[in-house]
């Protein structure tokens, strides 16, 4: 039987442990799952990872389930979760049996669950997967809600990769921002040991909802469509009077939050109004850059969205920095959020920071994070 209670002491003299991380972003596309050993500071040995993709019918039930989301219809949001804690138990099967993982091997699986709604104004941040049935099914332990200590204490509860991005800049030695487009945008600044991060704005998120609704296509493969068109000034720089980018960092954003500009995009030829849409994003990203008015010597696209030509050419353009992606520093950028969860939730075990004022906005370094114990 499982039960939530304080971790026991067998664990908090432990070094190094084996934990799989698992991640579904607000692009709502796949689960990316990450199984490493960790010490949760400075040893990352990533053993295996891998994404799984969604079917188009269940993206579609959780999009529309998240956009139409109310409190009040409780039968219907534990029916959801539901859903959701069983297209994550089917994707850790797998992974497991795929790369012959036994169970009694792994520590923890640190998990995201699916984010139905972010609003750290109302501390509430809600994530379906219930881990106790995840715990019950997989017969192992399970580490999750990871941001809510960090909400209830004043924080935005996100970004919360920032710490393994300050892991992975040891090795670059440089002034470096890491650029995370997934469904939204958000960025971590590493300067030795100065850390900063917020949500930038739209990353993926208006673009893929838009192509899969007018070009019946998952995504705009390498930013091709985006090209075709002409961006409309006028709706781009309303969007960009919109009250988030006069917000001083840190700051976080729910992914529903600009889908009230969809109504005049409609209105636009589709060419343009895609071309526009992927703008927003690309100058989301250029006013937060201004916004952190910090030095970069080097920026590392992550996410999705490190794909797409549109935005990379363009930043390229506007920014004047030299920009690379992950892989160029021998890492898959679909899949560091998934090392992330794996690495932060071991910093969850030894109760180290997962966030700080400048990552989240909380009044201290806090760590984070609920357990169910697999007996």
């Amino acid at each position: 039987m499982n039960k939530k209670f304080k971790l026991p002491k067998k664990y908090k003299n432990k070094k190094n442990f084996n934990s799989i991380g698992v991640m579904s972003g607000t692009s709502i596309d796949g689960i990316d799952l990450c199984y490493m050993k960790t010490n949760g500071t400075n040893k990352v040995k990533i053993i295996n990872e891998k994404t799984y993709k969604y079917r188009k019918e269940y993206v579609n039930k959780i999009k529309k389930f998240i956009k139409n989301y109310n409190f009040k219809r409780i039968n219907l949001n534990k029916k959801f979760n539901l859903i959701i804690t069983k297209e994550f138990q089917k994707k850790i099967s797998k992974f497991l049996i795929d790369f012959k993982i036994k169970v009694n091997k792994i520590d923890f699986i640190v998990i995201s669950g699916q984010t139905i709604i972010h609003n750290p104004k109302k501390k509430l941040s809600i994530q379906y997967a219930l881990p106790k049935i995840l715990s019950n099914q997989l017969k192992v332990n399970i580490i999750y809600d990871l941001r809510q200590r960090d909400i209830l204490a004043g924080g935005q509860g996100a970004p919360i990769a920032s710490y393994y991005h300050k892991y992975l800049s040891n090795k670059i030695n440089k002034k470096v921002a890491f650029i995370n487009i997934g469904g939204i945008s958000n960025i971590s600044y590493i300067n030795n040991n100065e850390l900063i991060s917020f949500d930038l704005g739209p990353g993926n998120s208006l673009v893929d909802d838009f192509v899969q609704k007018k070009f019946k296509k998952n995504y705009d493969f390498n930013g091709i469509i985006s090209n075709k068109g002409k961006c409309n000034n006028k709706i781009l720089n309303q969007f960009l009077k919109d009250s988030f980018f006069k917000k001083k960092y840190p700051k976080s954003l729910d992914r529903e939050y600009f889908n009230k500009y969809f109504q005049s995009i409609t209105k636009i030829n589709k060419y343009d109004a895609l071309t526009t849409l992927s703008m927003m994003t690309v100058k989301s990203i250029y006013k937060g850059i201004k916004l952190l008015n910090k030095k970069i010597d080097i920026i590392i696209l992550t996410g999705g969205g490190r794909k797409n030509q549109f935005f990379y050419n363009n930043l390229k353009n506007i920014l004047n920095k030299k920009i690379i992606t992950t892989e160029q520093i021998g890492l898959d950028g679909d899949l560091i959020e998934a090392q992330a969860f794996a690495y932060i939730g071991i910093r969850s075990v030894k109760n180290l920071p997962l966030s700080k004022f400048t990552t989240t906005g909380v009044s201290k370094p806090i760590s984070g994070g609920e357990y169910y114990l697999f007996n």
